[in-house]
Parts: structure tokens; C-alpha cells; sequence
């Protein structure tokens, strides 16, 4: 059965009703993709630039420290051992990516599940209208606070719109998306999803295919 959620304004009034498709936002979740798929994403972030020096890689060392016997000492072909101050380093890290992949169908199911969550939990805001006249980060944590929009919002849109993210790119609390880059980890992480109609439409159009 298809949720309906108000469209309010940006007073917070409730101005019509919309239905969040059934397909997108009433599918059974499931914790173990949706940990999987986030700690994918995680796991791509990294940088993976840790990087270390080996005895090939130090300066010095070409030299025999001292003639191999007679000297009471023992055995050393290289001062850059890595048994020696200053010597390389055995097994550091090295450069290296930390990404790998998981079923394409898995994503999609951890997806619509993030979506299902807050619908579920009632964090999906659909607000009439997100345009603004021009970029200003004071115009957008208004819109947003009158519409009573509280805590970390992801304002998913249907497509790029650069006067709203160039509005919202100052304000640390808010994320914007379009439905094409929405992704599990971003949707968990915020308190409210912001929508247009427009937005609940594009989710229908490329989510539940």
C-alpha cells in the first residue's frame, strides 16, 4: 500500500498530498545489504595513499659499513638494513586501492531499503517548491527551516539545479543530490530526505523500473 505524505510550503503549510510509490519506498529492509553496501562506499572513499620506504627506497647504504670479518662486530652489507636507525621499512604499506564491488541488484535493493527506513520512519519532507532566485545560503537555511526541516537534510533533486547547490554548499547540515547520484550511505546518514513532487515522480521513474 502506497504512503501519502503532506506537500507543504515553504510556511510549513500543508498545500496537497503525495503518494510515495510503493515500489520505491515500501520494500522489505534488510540490515545486512545495507551494511554491505555502505561499507563499500566506505571502503571506495579511502585514499589508500599510506606509503612507506623500503631499503631500495632510503638514501645511503651503497657501501659495506665494514669488511665482513675480523672486526668483532656483526655481519652488515648496508647501512639502510632495516635492522639499522634510518633503515627501510619491512612490509609497510604502500600505495594501494581499497575499493571493491558488490551485485548491482544488491545496491539497488539496499537503496530502496535506506528510502523505505525513513519513509518509515517518517523523515521524507516533500516541499512544494525548492527554486530560488538566485545562490544564497541565508535564502536556502530559511526555506528549509520554515518548512520545518531540522538536523542533517539531503535535498534530493530530479536534476541539477546549481543555484541550489551553490546555496546549500555553505551550510555543513545539508547535502544535495540528484535521484541519479542518491546512494545508500548519504540517505542513513540524514535525518529528513527533502523532495519536490517532481523528485517523488523521478524516484518512480528510475528506481522502480
Amino acid at each position: 500500500m502506497a504512503t501519502l505524505v503532506d506537500v507543504v510550503n515553504a510556511k510549513n503549510e500543508t498545500v496537497d498530498r503525495c503518494e510515495l510509490p510503493e515500489a520505491v519506498f515500501s520494500v522489505p529492509v534488510k540490515p545486512h545489504l545495507l551494511h554491505e553496501v555502505v561499507r563499500m562506499q566506505l571502503a571506495k572513499r579511502r585514499q589508500g595513499t599510506a606509503d612507506t620506504k623500503g631499503r631500495s627506497d632510503v638514501s645511503g647504504g651503497g657501501k659495506k659499513p665494514w669488511k665482513q670479518k675480523g672486526t668483532g662486530r656483526a655481519r652488515a652489507g648496508s647501512s639502510r638494513s632495516p635492522l639499522w636507525r634510518h633503515g627501510g621499512t619491512v612490509f609497510g604499506p604502500q600505495p594501494r586501492s581499497y575499493a571493491y564491488g558488490v551485485p548491482k541488484a544488491v545496491r539497488r535493493h539496499a537503496l530502496l531499503a535506506a528510502l523505505t527506513a525513513k519513509a518509515q520512519a517518517g523523515a521524507v519532507r516533500v516541499l512544494e517548491s525548492l527554486g530560488l532566485e538566485r545562490p544564497s545560503t541565508k535564502a536556502m537555511a530559511a526555506l528549509l527551516k520554515g518548512a520545518g526541516v531540522a538536523g542533517k537534510a539531503l535535498v534530493v533533486l530530479p536534476t541539477r539545479d546549481e543555484t541550489l547547490e551553490k546555496s546549500a554548499r555553505n551550510l555543513p547540515a545539508v547535502r544535495v543530490l540528484t535521484v541519479q547520484g542518491l546512494n545508500v550511505y548519504d540517505v542513513l546518514k540524514a535525518d529528513t530526505l527533502v523532495l519536490t513532487p517532481e523528485g517523488v515522480h523521478t524516484l518512480r521513474e528510475v528506481l522502480a523500473s
